[in-house]
């Protein structure tokens, strides 16, 4: 099961850079910050906040690629809106945590109270996923380790379910977290 979660991984990033190479924007729901329609708002917000050019590009190409692989509709340089059943905050190249970006360097994103929130690295670090409604989060390219914190009402547990949908994980009743976990089994996610 992890040979083939791999190759559809390989797959998925050859599809992304072949995109990258041909110059196809991203999707039409990565809603710009000048009204564009594209994400060139939103790397001109990013190279405002302090990114270079070169960091801004690469921030918007990996927020392209979540919107391919995951949908939702881009809101500001780091963050996607799954409507309104989540968001997902980027990490800004070259730091640990996912944070806003009027937030200093450093500084980490909180999984906010009634949230189910994973995070692409141990130690809660790298991009971030916030769930706040209940239902069935497909997982896309989440392979190796990374964490999670269940933040929802007291006693809510999430399941981690396997390719066929099978029950592999519950997590203990909120509040919990685990600074470390192999998402290498997990396709899908619910978080209540």
């Amino acid at each position: 099961m992890a040979l083939r979660k791999l190759i559809a991984s390989l797959l998925t990033a050859l599809a992304l850079v072949a995109a990258a190479v041909i110059g196809l924007t991203g999707p039409a729901t990565a809603a710009s910050g000048t009204g564009s329609g594209t994400g060139q708002g939103f790397t001109a917000q990013a190279k405002q906040a302090g990114l270079t050019t070169a960091e801004a590009r690469q921030l918007q190409q990996t927020v392209d690629g979540y919107l391919t692989t995951v949908g939702g509709k881009q809101v500001a340089p780091n963050r996607i809106e799954l409507a309104g059943q989540g968001e997902i905050v980027v990490a800004m190249p070259g730091e640990r945590y996912a944070r806003a970006l009027s937030s200093p360097a450093g500084t980490r994103a909180a999984c906010p109270y009634e949230n189910f929130c994973m995070w692409t690295g141990t130690g809660f670090t790298g991009t971030q996923f916030n769930l706040w409604k209940c239902g069935t989060y497909d997982l896309s390219n989440w392979n190796g380790p990374g964490s999670w914190s269940n933040n929802q009402t007291p006693g809510t547990r999430a399941r981690f379910l396997d390719r066929g949908y099978n029950t592999i994980y519950t997590t203990p009743g909120a509040y919990a977290n685990s600074a470390y976990y192999d998402w290498t089994p997990v396709w899908h996610v619910v978080p209540c």
